[in-house]
């Protein structure tokens, strides 16, 4: 398992956004990721907040390293770790499956991408649709294309801190599963599907 640190300086405290980031995935768009992709080997969650990625992958049979920047009270949460310091490590998962805090999702994005072409596993980030634009991750795309976007049909809406509130008083948003294979893809092509509603 990789060495994980003890505590952060990375605290998210952006408008009016919840602390931390703390908006977690609806598990029904786990289970949809799944029925796409299969991975082999152990996974990690590292931004895991009360479970919700992590349930569906423990549910599905998976072994599941699950950290955060703070513990959340999450009943498998495995320790404290900021990912973002995190380097590889042999006896790492070799998945990366995870919905990064919005400020630091490119952040995210390489460093999962470049701890799992080393593990030879995938990384798969459940991120806006609008992720895809952007004049700073052009570049970076142009060189490491993912392997596979699933769009959702249907705009998801994720609760701040996982508190749902009356229909109408928060907004839904076009997301979408970004997946890269590492060392196992060679590149070339992004396949684009949709995820039905």
């Amino acid at each position: 398992m990789p060495k994980l640190q003890s505590k952060s300086n990375t605290i998210l405290k952006t408008g009016s956004r919840a602390e931390y980031d703390l908006y977690p995935t609806p598990k029904r768009c786990v289970e949809q990721l799944l029925e796409r992709q299969k991975f082999s080997g152990n996974i990690w969650e590292p931004a895991c907040g009360k479970g919700d990625i992590s349930d569906v992958l423990f549910d599905a049979g998976y072994s599941v390293l699950s950290t955060d920047i703070v513990n959340h009270g999450y009943k498998n949460f495995s320790s404290v770790a900021d990912f973002l310091k995190c380097s590889y490590q042999d006896d790492m998962p070799r998945n990366i499956i995870t919905n990064p805090p919005f400020k630091y999702a490119t952040d995210f994005m390489k460093l999962g991408y470049n701890l799992t072409a080393q593990s030879g596993g995938k990384l798969a980030l459940f991120l806006r649709l609008n992720f895809l634009e952007g004049q700073k991750r052009y570049h970076w795309y142009k060189e490491n294309k993912p392997s596979n976007i699933y769009v959702f049909s249907k705009r998801q809406t994720l609760w701040r801190n996982g508190e749902e509130i009356p229909k109408g008083r928060s907004g839904t948003t076009a997301y979408a599963w970004f997946v890269w294979r590492g060392k196992s893809w060679d590149n070339n092509e992004t396949t684009l599907d949709w995820i039905e509603p």
